[in-house]
């Protein structure tokens, strides 16, 4: 396909080895400083998960009245915030996992925000979230859980490419994972605000790829968000700190 060429994508600043960990030698780094992304609130709330957290980051400043929080960025590729996780492939987990907790009562954070790529951690289950949950509301926070967000068959921009070859004029395309996936995740987030964005960001037909009027890709590759796509999400469905929003309460 030598007319196949890809496009820059803008992605926020994810701030990485610093606020946005990958490999186990960066995680002393973090500090509160640097990785608080918006500023001026009352209420501190701690972003906690691995890169589908990070995707967030970027959307946060357009958002920050709506979000009216002083949003704090804990994140590290391929570690799900639950405390019970293990990886062989990221032992540090585990370390950078309990960091948060004195970090919720050093920073004084009010709510925490969770997510992760829970498509990876399907075929081991969700029990350990339960615990991480109880163990957060038995601190005196605030828990929101986010749901698992689109992913695709390939790289958005090879879908739009052979979207257009085959004269294809939506930006939808079918998610490549479990559409039952959140559903599978809310009875182990007892005691916690559940947010899903499948129901933001799909429909029967799929989930946008890109927007339909200005074709800006709201991903930069299979999944994660662009700077677009983050500013997108967070306007549709990130909790709000001044009003109450819509959430599905787990029971």
């Amino acid at each position: 396909f030598p007319d196949f060429s890809t496009q820059r994508v803008l992605v926020g600043d994810w701030r990485n080895g610093v606020c946005f960990n990958e490999g186990a030698n960066r995680i002393e780094d973090w500090n509160l400083a640097d990785c608080t992304r918006t500023h001026g609130f009352a209420t501190n709330v701690l972003l906690w998960g691995d890169s589908f957290a990070a995707h967030y980051v970027s959307g946060l400043e357009a958002n920050a009245q709506k979000i009216q929080a002083n949003v704090v960025q804990y994140t590290y590729a391929g570690c799900p915030p639950n405390l019970s996780y293990f990886s062989y492939a990221r032992p540090a987990c585990t370390r950078f996992n309990e960091r948060a907790l004195s970090i919720i009562r050093d920073a004084n954070i009010q709510a925490v925000i969770l997510n992760g790529r829970w498509t990876d951690y399907q075929a081991r289950g969700f029990d350990g979230l339960q615990k991480t949950v109880d163990r957060l509301r038995d601190m005196g926070v605030k828990v929101y859980v986010i749901g698992q967000s689109p992913e695709f068959i390939a790289d958005v921009q090879k879908i739009a490419f052979f979207a257009r070859r085959e004269h294809v004029a939506s930006t939808s395309w079918p998610m490549a994972m479990d559409p039952d996936i959140n559903k599978q995740v809310l009875p182990f987030v007892k005691g916690a605000d559940f947010i899903d964005p499948l129901a933001y960001l799909c429909d029967a037909a799929g989930c946008s790829y890109a927007d339909a009027g200005t074709r800006q890709f709201l991903y930069f590759d299979y999944g994660h968000f662009s700077s677009a796509g983050a500013t997108l999400a967070i306007s549709k469905y990130w909790p709000s700190f001044a009003a109450s929003n819509k959430v599905a309460k787990a029971k």
